[in-house]
């Protein structure tokens, strides 16, 4: 069986699934997705993927694409190490905010990151200061939600690290390039830097490179 993770691995949602497996110990190939040449509009990768967007994993014909999802798929390979639990109302409690991080953290996050990180980088046009503004108020909002929840529990879920720990801290890989509001947020800081003390951390951040 070959597992196959398809990505750039400089995005923070490719950062989530190579972090993922990276902390279950999994074996896979990286497939790099060279996003500036526009290798995810190939007829090739587009049969993965009809979206165009990575990351997407293959294993042996099965294909799965979105980010979160990927990590779930991932989590359930290494049931023992408990990121995702079956049982229905334990696991909903952790997926809820998965769910949480794709409708409002993310696309939060996504407006610093483009001003201040992807404008710069790959040339796509001048910073706008109404756009930072918009992100930083968005993002300011979100983050007294996740510091409420982090000063009450270890990590976001509860007190040991499942995936949504994974799928909500992943972006913090570019907190800093992308200047993210969060110095006023203490409980957000101790979990950040708990995660980033993590070897499978380093190893993904090496992979940016």
């Amino acid at each position: 069986m070959t597992l196959r993770i398809h990505a750039f691995t400089r995005s923070p949602r490719a950062f989530k699934v190579l972090f993922a497996a990276n902390y279950l110990e999994l074996d896979y190939e990286l497939v790099f997705v060279d996003l500036t040449k526009g290798q995810q509009a190939s007829a090739e990768f587009l049969k993965l993927n009809p979206n165009g967007r990575m990351p997407v994993l293959e294993e042996d014909g099965y294909v799965l694409w979105e980010s979160n999802a990927i990590v779930n798929y991932l989590a359930s390979k290494k049931p023992a190490m408990g990121l995702l639990p079956e049982e229905t109302k334990a696991r909903l409690q952790i997926e809820k905010w998965q769910f949480w991080e794709s409708g409002h953290w993310d696309p939060a996050c996504a407006i610093l990151v483009f001003e201040r990180v992807v404008k710069p980088q790959f040339g796509r046009g001048e910073t706008s200061q109404s756009e930072i503004a918009r992100g930083t108020q968005l993002l300011e909002r979100l983050a007294k939600v996740l510091d409420g929840q982090l000063s009450q529990h270890r990590y976001v879920a509860g007190d040991t690290m499942t995936v949504a720990d994974i799928s909500i801290g992943s972006v913090l890989c570019l907190s800093q390039a992308a200047k993210f509001p969060l110095e006023n947020h203490r409980n957000i800081q101790r979990w950040e830097a708990g995660l980033k003390s993590l070897p499978a951390w380093s190893k993904t951040v090496a992979m940016q490179a």
